[in-house]
């Protein structure tokens, strides 16, 4: 059965990137609509920071904004790109809720050093989601 709307993370990462260009490639292929998104996990005020929180807020969406910029290169057809804020796996879980997704996509995370900085969020989006959630590549 084709899908009808995919989302797929974008993480900045040549993995993330990867994720972003399989997904493009399955959203073409089954004439679905796609999402590209970041998620920018946003610090509360009352956490202490001498560059201050709304100022390291402001960072964290221009740089999810540029990962965004880097991903529109790698898209084949049109996709809709968007930041999203909170904790990933809420953030992704409002979205696909919002969006009506039926497939989420995450880049894996690396080997050696890549996979002890970032998580795997594939089982967590999928405990909170109602959609199929693929790790890729």
């Amino acid at each position: 059965m084709p899908y009808r709307h995919v989302l797929v993370l974008c993480d900045g990462s040549s993995k993330g990137y990867d994720a972003v260009r399989a997904a493009s490639e399955l959203a073409v292929r089954d004439h679905a609509a796609l999402t590209v998104a970041a998620v920018a996990e946003l610090e509360h005020p009352g956490r202490c920071s001498s560059f201050g929180v709304g100022g390291w807020n402001d960072t964290l969406i221009e740089a999810a904004d540029k990962d965004l910029d880097r991903a529109r290169g790698v898209v084949e057809g049109p996709a809709r790109f968007t930041v999203l804020t909170g904790p990933m796996e809420r953030a992704l879980a409002d979205a696909e809720r919002q969006l009506g997704c039926d497939l989420i996509v995450l880049p894996r995370p690396g080997r050696g050093l890549g996979r002890i900085f970032r998580r795997d969020h594939s089982k967590a989006v999928g405990r909170r989601t109602g959609c199929q959630v693929v790790p890729l590549p």
